[in-house]
């Protein structure tokens, strides 16, 4: 099975100036990304697509990894993922050769990610040949639901006691997979039903502010995972 890894690594960010590659516990953000790329060893080659120089410098370290430079008007706010996904692939393909069976969006965003929920993806879309695309969940502890009105519209009929609930799950942005032919023919990354996966809570992390910062900072400083 032949996959690569796309980091999307767009330099503007509005809640943490230059987040990418901003220290963690002395790292920039994206290195974990990347270390934790290369050390599945899964991948046949990981890319870095980014429209900052910043960011390009940074990654240029590490000798294993490509990086693509990413044109203006596919790194707005607006600016899709598939667009960044299209852009790699046209510049990876003729570069070398290559075409792979499965892309995997590895997002800087999500430090706590481990090598081992990137095998267990790969294992995953072994074993079932007619995947499209597979996305990492988290498992909610508790009921979700809308709030109209202030008033909270529970999902489904509350249950007080924890076993008697139908479990509910979250999209989570660790980890996007999907399938190549299927994304040069859908350019969709992720299909309507996608094939899911539980993956640690703790890794679920997203950071989008200084509270999600300070919380992954908290949790690798304690080595926790």
């Amino acid at each position: 099975m032949k996959i690569i890894a796309i980091i999307p690594a767009r330099g503007g960010s509005k809640s943490i100036p230059n987040k990418n590659i901003k220290k963690l516990n002395g790292m920039p953000l994206i290195n974990y990304t990347i270390e934790n790329c290369l050390k599945s060893g899964i991948f046949d080659y990981i890319i870095v697509s980014t429209d900052s120089k910043k960011i390009f410098y940074k990654v240029k370290k590490f000798k294993k990894i490509l990086t693509f430079d990413r044109n203006k008007n596919i790194s707005k706010d607006n600016s899709k993922t598939e667009e960044v996904v299209i852009d790699v692939l046209d510049k990876l393909r003729p570069l070398k050769n290559y075409k792979p069976d499965w892309i995997f969006i590895t997002e800087p965003t999500s430090p706590l990610r481990s090598k081992a929920t990137l095998i267990n993806a790969k294992n995953i879309l072994l074993k079932n040949k007619k995947i499209n695309s597979l996305i990492s969940l988290l498992k909610l502890n508790n009921i979700p639901g809308l709030l109209k009105n202030n008033k909270f519209h529970y999902i489904q009929n509350r249950k007080s006691r924890r076993q008697d609930r139908i479990p509910f799950y979250m999209e989570s942005s660790t980890l996007y997979c999907v399938n190549y032919r299927y994304f040069i023919k859908t350019k969709k990354i992720v299909e309507k039903k996608p094939f899911g996966f539980e993956i640690p809570k703790l890794e679920c992390i997203d950071i989008n502010d200084f509270d999600d910062f300070k919380m992954a900072e908290a949790l690798k400083k304690i080595n926790i995972i």
